[in-house]
């Protein structure tokens, strides 16, 4: 059952990837989720670091019928065959749930690995902590999008998301 809801959100991010908003997400990520409209996306001039904007997702909605998020698609040829880390900094304040997101796709655009904290989701009111997410990327992989999400009430903020690749791993 926690697969088939895995698959479910990750086949609805896929497709709601393209519902970008042109003048409504910080620059250089793209907007995205189940109900986007229920949530303000942006650039908050609080920056959380001083290097880096500072993005956030804001719920709109007194009511969800489901979640907002900001992500960011790479060719996965530099990647191939390798694990690759990403790590991020979130803040949120009466989230729901907030979840930093890493998905692996293949040339058919079907997820070949995918992790988005699910069992771990940041929830309430927390300070800035770094999160990481660790993925096999599949010598046939095509592309890979990260970002993070927030499903329910509440602000999340996100900043200094890098991908890396793992040293010293042998798959």
């Amino acid at each position: 059952m926690w697969l088939s809801r895995q698959l479910l959100l990750l086949a609805v991010l896929a497709v709601l990837a393209v519902w970008a908003a042109a003048d409504s997400h910080p620059i250089d990520w793209i907007t995205a989720g189940s109900a986007p409209h229920e949530y303000e996306f942006g650039e908050a001039a609080d920056r959380g670091t001083e290097e880096l904007g500072t993005a956030y997702i804001k719920s709109l909605a007194s009511q969800h019928t489901g979640f907002g998020t900001l992500l960011k698609n790479l060719s996965a040829q530099s990647y191939a065959g390798k694990r690759v880390v990403l790590s991020g900094l979130m803040r949120t304040s009466d989230a729901g749930r907030a979840q930093m997101w890493l998905r692996v796709d293949g040339a058919d655009g079907k997820p070949l690995a995918f992790d988005n904290m699910g069992k771990r989701p940041v929830m309430g009111t927390t300070a800035w902590t770094r999160y990481e997410i660790a993925l096999d990327v599949p010598a046939n992989a095509k592309n890979i999008a990260f970002g993070f999400l927030l499903f329910g009430g509440g602000t999340v903020w996100g900043d200094r998301f890098s991908l890396e690749l793992m040293v010293n791993h042998v798959q």
